[in-house]
């Protein structure tokens, strides 16, 4: 049993990254646009790098990386770790490959049949993707070997059961309809939570192995044309994926790396096995899909269980004279993966420096021309024009870390494993750390969206206003809704906000509340970002123009001198206030009684008067000028470490490597956010005396962020 099961099964409420109700601080659209127009004007280091990236130079990366696969571990991803390298130091950028030892896994063989009493094979899923004449790229090795990593090899023969997205709830319906699930394939869609936790589900409710596949409903001819005649999945496409239980622990299930001699369970709290499924699990497409849902018998499935394939959606099981064969063969090995890290250094001395890291990952399930390395191309444009501002003689005060990760793909291995190693002891080097930037799927569609830490917000919303949003060339602080979602999971800012407690932020262009339509496929190519993702790539300059500029504004400059840090942690106070008023709004009026959220209120408010107090000591300081330069040092050292303090030393419950109380990803979502996690979770599984020590434990780290504003030896290092 894992050792979180302690909790009740709760009926949780589901979300999903690119669900436009998940959890988020909404500012407004107005208050952006003040903070947009009271921003600081353009410096003249600002105003070059905004004029450096370029469509042609973005075009011309995102081709060249995506002209051979490079999933993870593979002669293709070191090949690519070299030729971000060399670009940055052609930039002027110091940059070497870090390599890191994990676990991967690789595809051997697989099979779906339905067969007949006997064992005949009535039907069989290709298990393949088309080759599509249009798209030069499509026809590869990969395409004939689709998988989800870390799952086990497995031989099953047993009836199918419809468990539609795979949540709690939904094998909860099931078991409510005499379903039996156990001894069963469970077949699930992709949606509403990560998949490895579909897996998750499946084998605590007893399956013997698991499906998932892409219904149309989602993101396939439902929402529009399918590729190659527009951009949503066809029929054959198929979306490959980790099944890691990335919300028990992220990174290497096998720790190799592991600082100061520690394994996964001293880090994690879970041995191996327990972070990775113990059955098979294959995913298929909705072609192939097809097949198996059109032989269940059982009743026919509730509205919220349908999707769009123009079948009558069944429970299941499949008919008596039916079962469905599934076998799957996949090698397991310890190998490296090569995360490259570049590094502009800051003028401050090493003992006041507050670096700023950015990052990216460069691995793919096959090519990822939107994911991820829209990214990487902008990345790269990133590193051309800071390269450019060096060479006119701008320095930064705080030093830059350019990071390209790998192994994100597999459970965010590369930027976990550097985070680790790099978090604590002699290598600190984010020790002090200001923030992370991160940008993964950088351009999937033309809806700027992100997710991050309340307190960059205002930042963000000035450097939204001197950029343009492609189409219609108004400033993007005039686009963006002025929704912060929270951070949960499912990409590398991980390990920096939720382990190590660095404000982070987490950039895209998005087509909207959906997934872009060949997520995770051999058609996620150039030629799909050509014609259909950006043409003109002009959203990845857009993106490239955001992540520089941010950039530029957090990490100073030498001749601007050392000013307070431009973070708001007023909307810090003020998100923190509407995270509360979430958590009680979820109870009902008998549950109420049995919580005390009065310790949390109050700290809320000592907190909101402490950012208060911040933001006229920060003006106060902006008036005093570089006279006031020891009092400056003194307040960003307190301010820039401010987010540590959110950190719970044990962790959350049954979650002891999460360690943020603010925001982690939700235990049953995996992607998805939870604000206030400990609490809100217990809520939902109805264990109160949990639930109220974790609004105590919560209220006293809020307790403590607000005495770090406000003492002034605070955090001080000098």
């Amino acid at each position: 049993m894992l050792h979180f099961l302690v909790l009740t099964l709760p009926v949780f409420s589901s979300s999903c990254t690119l669900d436009g109700n998940a959890s988020h601080h909404d500012l407004g659209r107005e208050a952006v646009r003040k903070m947009s127009q009271s921003a600081a004007g353009l410096s003249w280091e600002e105003s070059v790098f905004l004029d450096i990236p370029s469509n042609a130079s973005a075009r011309a990366s995102l081709e060249f990386i995506t002209r051979k696969p490079h999933v993870a571990g593979t002669p293709g991803d070191l090949h690519m770790a070299q030729y971000v390298r060399d670009a940055f130091q052609r930039a002027g950028i110091s940059a070497e490959l870090d390599p890191q030892k994990v676990l991967l896994t690789y595809p051997i063989s697989s099979a779906l049949q339905l067969v007949d009493g006997t064992g005949r094979v009535v039907s069989a899923a290709k298990l393949a993707e088309d080759v599509l004449q249009t798209d030069n790229t499509s026809d590869t090795w990969w395409r004939n070997h689709t998988f989800n990593a870390y799952s086990p090899s497995g031989d099953v023969t047993a009836p199918v059961v419809y468990a539609n997205f795979g949540l709690p709830e939904d094998f909860a319906a099931l078991k409510a309809a005499g379903v039996q699930v156990r001894g069963a394939i469970a077949l699930m869609r992709y949606g509403k939570c990560f998949r490895g936790l579909k897996a998750m589900n499946a084998q605590k409710a007893g399956a013997l192995a698991a499906v998932i596949y892409s219904d149309p409903e989602q993101d396939g001819f439902a929402k529009g044309s399918v590729y190659p005649y527009g951009p949503w999945r066809p029929e054959s496409s198929v979306q490959r994926g980790s099944i890691q239980f990335i919300s028990l622990c992220a990174g290497d299930p096998t720790r190799a790396y592991a600082p100061h001699g520690m394994d996964v369970e001293e880090l994690c709290g879970y041995s191996e096995k327990e972070l990775i499924p113990q059955i098979p699990v294959l995913p298929i497409s909705y072609g192939d899909a097809a097949i198996f849902l059109d032989s269940l018998g059982g009743p026919e499935a509730p509205p919220s269980f349908r999707g769009a394939l123009n079948i009558t959606y069944r429970t299941g099981p499949t008919e008596t004279k039916y079962k469905v064969h599934l076998q799957v063969a996949n090698h397991f090995q310890s190998s490296p993966v090569w995360n490259v890290i570049g590094k502009i250094p800051g003028t401050l001395p090493a003992e006041l420096d507050q670096p700023v890291v950015l990052g990216n990952h460069r691995d793919a399930w096959i090519f990822g021309a939107a994911d991820p390395n829209s990214g990487t191309a902008q990345l790269l444009e990133v590193a051309k024009g800071l390269g450019e501002l060096l060479q006119r003689g701008w320095r930064p005060l705080r030093s830059i870390f350019l990071c390209s990760w790998s192994g994100e793909e597999y459970g965010l291995l590369g930027s976990t494993a550097w985070g680790e190693v790099n978090g604590d002891g002699q290598r600190a080097v984010l020790k002090r750390a200001l923030a992370y930037l991160n940008v993964d799927v950088g351009v999937s569609g033309p809806h700027f969206r992100v997710a991050g830490t309340p307190s960059l917000a205002q930042l963000l919303a000035g450097v939204l206003g001197h950029v343009r949003h492609p189409e219609s060339q108004k400033p993007l602080s005039e686009q963006w809704s002025g929704k912060l979602y929270s951070l949960g999971s499912g990409s590398d800012y991980t390990v920096f906000i939720d382990h190590l407690g660095i404000p982070s932020l987490d950039m895209s262009f998005t087509p909207g509340n959906a997934q872009y339509g060949v997520y995770h496929s051999v058609y996620d190519s150039f030629t799909w970002m050509a014609t259909e993702g950006d043409p003109n790539f002009t959203y990845h300059v857009a993106m490239s123009q955001v992540w520089g500029l941010t950039t530029l504004r957090l990490a100073g400059s030498t001749k601007s001198g050392n000013l307070p840090l431009p973070l708001n942690l007023t909307i810090q106070a003020q998100a923190i206030q509407g995270y509360i008023a979430e958590a009680q709004e979820s109870l009902n009026g008998t549950a109420q009684r049995k919580l005390w959220f009065e310790p949390l209120e109050q700290a809320s408010e000592a907190f909101l008067r402490a950012a208060q107090h911040a933001s006229a000591e920060a003006d106060r300081l902006r008036r005093l000028g570089p006279s006031a330069f020891h009092e400056v040092v003194a307040f960003n050292n307190r301010i820039g470490l401010l987010e540590r303090s959110f950190l719970m030393e044990s962790g959350l419950p049954g979650r002891k490597w999460f360690r943020h109380c603010l925001q982690a990803p939700g235990l049953y979502t995996g992607y998805g956010a939870k604000t206030f996690p400990g609490i809100n979770e217990a809520i939902s599984a109805e264990e109160w005396d949990l639930a109220q020590s974790q609004i105590k434990a919560c209220a006293q780290r809020i307790e403590a962020a607000a005495a770090s504003i406000t003492e002034p030896n605070r955090f001080i290092t000098v």
